[in-house]
């Protein structure tokens, strides 16, 4: 599988699996503007995900779980790599939290601490560089 030959898609890793969710969705965002083929359901996916998980640090539960959703829909019609990115775990990741985020809000529970998911660049892609692992311990919930 190739990677992206966009750098911004890199720099929208890194900053996702810093905590920056705001940032990456500004870097992905200029991608999806200019992506009018097979993969701008990829990046608006990507956008969702990170967007879903700045409106949970921010408080807003509704809003993380419409993004998460949406996002995990656009990102289901991808292989388990695509552009380089290792998208079976990552969709597993956020799909975990989803339904505990979704548990706590329909059982009226406090807001679970959530592991951060990590976007990883699958072996050989992004000319070689190692995986990029999550430097966050968790999303911060604050409902």
């Amino acid at each position: 599988m190739e990677a992206s030959g966009d750098p911004r898609l890199a720099k929208g890793v890194a900053e996702f699996n810093q905590g920056l969710y705001f940032e990456c969705h500004e870097t992905l965002e200029e991608v999806w503007l200019e992506e009018h083929g097979e993969d701008r359901l990829f990046y608006q996916g990507l956008i969702q995900v990170a967007a879903g998980s700045f409106k949970w640090e921010q408080g807003v539960p509704a809003g993380a779980i419409k993004l998460w959703r949406a996002g995990l829909e656009k990102l289901g019609g991808y292989p388990e790599i695509h552009l380089g990115v290792d998208l079976a775990s990552f969709v597993r990741a956020v799909k975990g939290n989803l339904t505990e985020v979704e548990a706590a809000c329909r059982d009226g529970q406090a807001a679970p601490a959530l592991n951060a998911p990590a976007l990883r660049l699958a072996r050989g892609s992004a000319r070689g560089a190692p995986p990029i692992k999550s430097t966050r311990k968790g999303l911060a919930g604050k409902p």
